[in-house]
């Protein structure tokens, strides 16, 4: 039988006294995005990927992109 992953992003948002609104702003995503993840609509197997390639590179989300600053003529 497969594995069956579930969304905990209610479960953290929720500890850390956050409406689904809230952390959307902080993400910079749309509240609905939040509700699908949430509901385990399209974001949870993305996370398991991210989880996975972290463990196979050895090293956390933030460390798989950097911020460049761009200039206005970009």
């Amino acid at each position: 039988m497969g594995e069956i992953y579930v969304s905990k992003v209610a479960e953290l948002r929720e500890a850390r006294g956050l409406t689904q609104r809230q952390l959307a702003d902080l993400v910079g995503v749309d509240p609905s995005t939040i509700r699908n993840w949430e509901r385990d609509r399209g974001g949870v197997q993305s996370f398991v990927k991210l989880a996975k390639l972290c463990e196979a590179l050895d090293c956390v989300p933030p460390d798989l992109f950097e911020e460049v600053e761009v200039g206005e003529d970009d």
